[in-house]
């Protein structure tokens, strides 16, 4: 019984969370921002070890400085996320963080 009372509220959290369109008639920039923020923050990680290795050539400290400097943007992109969606109501299009949204870097 309890599995299935956690497995509810997980459900729940994770369908409440992609439903902010519902509150808007259209998606506005605010709503994109809060999907992809909440959603992808964790991206930073993986990003910030590959810039950081690719800047110095050297993958010890894309690991170490890397992930320390991932886990950091990580965390400031995901809380810009949870406060864009706790001021949600509010008409604002300036984002916390910049870039407004998760941007991998990849090689071109």
């Amino acid at each position: 019984m309890k599995k299935l009372i956690i497995i509810a509220i997980m459900l729940s959290i994770i369908i409440s969370a992609f439903s902010f369109s519902a509150i808007a008639q259209e998606e506005s920039d605010k709503v994109v921002r809060v999907k992809n923020n909440v959603a992808l923050g964790w991206t930073e990680i993986p990003d910030a070890i590959v810039q950081t290795t690719k800047d110095t050539d050297n993958p010890f400290l894309g690991i170490t400085v890397g992930l320390l400097k991932g886990v950091l943007n990580a965390f400031a992109r995901t809380a810009s996320g949870i406060v864009d969606a706790a001021t949600i109501t509010k008409p604002s299009d300036a984002p916390v963080v910049k870039p407004s949204m998760v941007e991998v870097s990849a090689e071109k």
